[in-house]
């Protein structure tokens, strides 16, 4: 097990975008997962008086009493947020589906909070102290971000504790105090109000955008057992493992890959602060014969009202209040693995973004790709007043960029294994109740007697070839087919679908032999 934190890369646009990523060595912080791909932010301020910028930090030295530990200052003078380190590195945080927003920094793991209840000069001074989110609407952890009125691409962030909003005070009496950001400010109305949302870049430690490692062979003559579960551990009273503490989702869930006798496992509805414990009882329980694994994290995403900033969606605290991180999906790999890539799937603007990622295992040549894809619910893809898009249209298009991505690992000599929670029905499977359109996933499906290079299901052969497959989805109304495991047409599936009574889907697993 690699003991790291990953900073995420750049994301090209604040409402898009992929993250690629090699493993750095850097000690992995306090409570903060290890191995997300989760957009980093540098936060910009700069002083009209003299014309300088700053980046925002949180002031963690030990010098410091108790009561200002973590406090944000705008004082960092770096050239660039090359140059930054991780007191001056934020990740974005939404509760609420996108109304507010909530940071996090990344040295401490903790959350930014408004404290209200400080004495003047440090009263409603922003802090990084929180553990977790508060659910009040009006929580000191969570703020409005806003478009400033006059400067494009600047933003205004305004406390929801005390509905006023962050300036950055550079005319403190003490210099030591100076930039601190406090939220007492009625008006957005000048430069130490004006914040810069900066995406933390790639370098050194914090990986880059090269292509992945070259194969060193191919999967020739292997069998890998590949396994899927959405194991809803998010906001589903049916299910098991909702709300439940992320020690026990990790172990459950490595549980199940145990069962499963999994070499790779891709799992949505995953909370990110389960990776490191499920990482963890992979090793304990050595699944797969292996005591090294990686658990590779990727955030869901919403977008902020009224600005389009993505921020990763939060799980809901555990039953016992404690914080369970971001809420997405996960691909475990053998540790082997140190690049690995996520990208934000084309998805309805006011519903949840969702993700895509790869992780290469060089030795074997093979790319493992796992994805989760949008639900046909009111509000997410299916037509309605506010989406003239026909119902299935987004997955449709994310079923197309899985397919282009993967086709460029291909093309980087990589074979490719791609599975998930596709929300969408086979095109050969009978239409009825919650069944998708026929072509949603075509993009995705090698078809019989058509030449083409499109993926192989693995339970195409079992079925003649037809694109069908037994029922995923544990429902009382309905019996789909909405868990996936595709690979190359030239290798031989067996597959096979398990209730294990603790979610709304069955686990799939494929054992995929290569020739």
């Amino acid at each position: 097990m690699k003991r790291i934190r990953i900073v995420m890369t750049t994301l090209a646009l604040l409402v898009a975008g992929s993250v690629s990523l090699l493993a750095p060595g850097s000690a992995a912080a306090a409570d903060a997962p290890r191995s997300s791909t989760g957009q980093r932010w540098a936060l910009q301020i700069t002083d009209g008086v003299t014309g300088k910028s700053y980046y925002v930090a949180a002031e963690l030295s030990d010098s410091l009493s108790s009561e200002q530990k973590g406090r944000l200052r705008a004082r960092t003078a770096a050239t660039s947020p090359s140059a930054i380190g991780t007191w001056e590195t934020f990740t974005l945080h939404t509760a609420d589906n996108g109304a507010t927003v909530s940071l996090r920094n990344e040295e401490n793991g903790l959350y930014v909070s408004t404290e209200v209840n400080y004495a003047t000069p440090y009263a409603k001074m922003l802090r990084a102290c929180a553990r977790s989110i508060g659910s009040s609407s009006t929580a000191w952890e969570k703020f409005e971000l806003r478009k400033d009125p006059e400067v494009t691409g600047a933003y205004n962030l305004k406390s929801m504790a005390t509905q006023q909003f962050v300036s950055a005070r550079f005319n403190l009496p003490s210099a030591g105090d100076q930039g601190l950001l406090l939220a007492g400010y009625a008006e957005a109305s000048g430069s130490w109000e004006r914040i810069r949302l900066v995406p933390v870049p790639n370098s050194g430690q914090y990986g880059d955008t090269a292509d992945p490692p070259a194969t060193t062979t191919g999967p020739a003559g292997t069998v890998q057992n590949v396994v899927s579960w959405n194991a809803c551990s998010n906001n589903n009273d049916d299910c098991a493992l909702d709300n439940a503490e992320v020690t026990t989702v990790g172990d459950t869930v490595a549980g199940q890959a145990a069962a499963a006798d999994a070499d790779v496992m891709f799992v949505q509805e995953f909370c990110e602060k389960s990776a490191a414990p499920l990482e963890s009882s992979l090793e304990s329980r050595r699944v797969g014969g292996l005591t090294d694994w990686d658990v590779r994290f990727a955030p869901t995403y919403r977008k902020l009202t009224g600005t389009g900033v993505l921020a990763q969606k939060q799980c809901a605290n555990s039953g016992s209040g404690a914080d369970r991180g971001a809420y997405g999906m996960a691909v475990a790999v053998p540790s082997e693995n140190t690049w690995y890539r996520s990208w934000v799937l084309p998805s309805r603007d006011t519903a949840e973004q969702r993700p895509l990622m790869c992780a290469t295992l060089p030795s074997l040549g093979t790319a493992f790709c796992g994805g989760h894809f949008s639900a046909g619910i009111a509000g997410d893809d299916v037509t309605d007043s506010a989406n003239p898009q026909p119902t299935g249209f987004y997955r449709n298009e994310q079923a197309k960029t899985a397919f282009q991505q993967a086709s460029t690992l291909r093309g980087l000599g990589y074979e490719v294994v791609f599975g998930g929670d596709l929300n969408a029905t086979p095109p050969d499977a009978p239409q009825g109740t919650g069944s998708a359109p026929a072509w949603v996933l075509e993009p995705l499906y090698h078809q019989p007697g058509v030449v083409d290079d499109r993926f192989e299901e693995c339970d195409q052969s079992a079925n003649g070839g037809a694109r069908t497959g037994a029922p995923t989805h544990v429902s009382t109304s309905s019996s789909l087919k909405l868990d996936y495991v595709f690979g190359p047409q030239s290798a031989d599936y067996s597959c096979s679908v398990t209730d294990t009574g603790l979610s709304d889907h069955k686990l799939i697993r494929a054992a995929v032999a290569f020739h």
